[in-house]
Parts: C-alpha cells; sequence; structure tokens
C-alpha cells in the first residue's frame, strides 16, 4: 500500500498540541488517505530501532505523499517541509484555519482545516481527496528511477488543483470583505439620510397635543377655553 508521512506538532501525551494532532490524524488526514489507497503514518506511531530522527529522514525520502500540518509554527515541522521539498515529490500543506502564514513562507498554498466547524471539515476532506487522487502517484513498488521531467509532470496535477483551490479562497475572502464594507456603506447612508427631529420645548409639545385634539373634536375647545379662564381667576 502506498504510504502517506504525516508532518505535524505532535507534543507530549495529554496537551493540548497532541489533542489537536490526534482529532486531525484521526478525523481528516487518515479517513481520506484510506479512501485513496494510503496508508497514513505518523512518526510517533513507527516502532523502529533507528533514531527517530533518522525514521523521520527515512519516511520523509520514501513516503509517496507528505501531509504537513503548519499549525503552531513548529520548528521541526518546517525543517521537515523543507527535507520534503528537495526530493521534489508530492506534498501537501494544511494549517488551522485562524493560523498564519510567516512571511518568509506566505507563498506557500495550505488548505484550512477547523476541527469546530462539521462543514470545514467536510469541505478539506473533499479538498484532499481531489488533490490526492490528482497526483496520481505509484506505489514505491511501482515506481522506477525517472527522470527529473517525468517527477515534475507527475507533481504537475495536484500542484494545479492546489493553486486553483487557494484563488478560489482568496475569491471568497474578496467577496466577503466587499459584502461587509457594502453593508457599512448602505447603513451609514441610511443613517446620513434620516432626518435629525429638532428637540421642542414643552410649551412646543403642548401645543402640538391641543391643536391635535382642538381639530379632532372642535367642541374640545370650548373646554379648553373654560378651564384655561378657571385657571387665570385663580392666579389673580
Amino acid at each position: 500500500m502506498k504510504k502517506c508521512f504525516v508532518v505535524s506538532p505532535i507534543g507530549e501525551e495529554g496537551s493540548e498540541i497532541r489533542k489537536r494532532a490526534d482529532q486531525v490524524y484521526k478525523y481528516i488526514i487518515s479517513p481520506v488517505c484510506e479512501k485513496c489507497g494510503f496508508e497514513a503514518i505518523r512518526s510517533d506511531q513507527i516502532n523502529q530501532s533507528d533514531s527517530i530522527t533518522q525514521t523521520i529522514i527515512d519516511n520523509l525520502k520514501s513516503a509517496e505523499l507528505v501531509i504537513a500540518d503548519m499549525t503552531g509554527h513548529n520548528p521541526n515541522v518546517f525543517y521537515e517541509m523543507g527535507f520534503r521539498a528537495c526530493t521534489q515529490k508530492p506534498m501537501i500543506h494544511i494549517r488551522e484555519k485562524t493560523e498564519t502564514i510567516p512571511a518568509d513562507i506566505a507563498g506557500i498554498r495550505a488548505f484550512d482545516y477547523s476541527l469546530t466547524d462539521l462543514d470545514a471539515v467536510d469541505e478539506i476532506k473533499d479538498r484532499l481527496e481531489k488533490t490526492i487522487l490528482a497526483f496520481n502517484i505509484s506505489s514505491s513498488e511501482e515506481q522506477v528511477q525517472t527522470p527529473e521531467d517525468e517527477t515534475n509532470s507527475q507533481l504537475h496535477g495536484g500542484q494545479i488543483l492546489t493553486v486553483l483551490y487557494s484563488i478560489q479562497d482568496q475569491i471568497s475572502q474578496l467577496r466577503n470583505e466587499i459584502h461587509s464594507k457594502d453593508t457599512d456603506t448602505i447603513q451609514a447612508i441610511v443613517r446620513a439620510a434620516q432626518p435629525i427631529a429638532p428637540v421642542e420645548s414643552p410649551e412646543t409639545a403642548l401645543t402640538k397635543t391641543l391643536l391635535t385634539e382642538i381639530f379632532r373634536n372642535p367642541y374640545s375647545l370650548k373646554t379648553i377655553m373654560e378651564l384655561a379662564d378657571q385657571a387665570d381667576k385663580k392666579n389673580q
């Protein structure tokens, strides 16, 4: 079976880093790899007599596919990504949705995931599956020494799909920003168009109330006049 080596910050047992790494592996990477005919493995799951460093290097060299999680900006992850890049073999980058990529590697395209959003989990699984299948990778038993141009051709399909997904995300983000700005602008225009009611004195408010009552019931004018006359007599 073809092998997918998972590069990820692992952390100590019981830590939040380990919990997140295990969830990403269990609910995203492993199911997709299995569906695509790959065995997903992580360095802490390998029992070998060699040093852990050598084990990682060997898998970075030999694995048909590498999926690298850049979340947390782990130095070891970046080192392993750089080593794998030198092999010119397929590698897919992922990151937690809220993460920002450091400026010096901002050109790397990565698929975003969110463990708190089931729709986002389904979306990245679908993208990973399509990208892996686009690489058209042969197992190590089927592979023979290939020229550099053939290796580049093997990577081409997956790389194009990754770029297309990146463009799609940027368009969606731009659309959301435009919608947000349009909404703010419309609300500002509506507020500006609304007339500001002048502050009325108590006398003006009373006059308006009396006039409204008089127009509604003309006979009430007599009663109002009588009340006003009585008030004047009391004040004398």
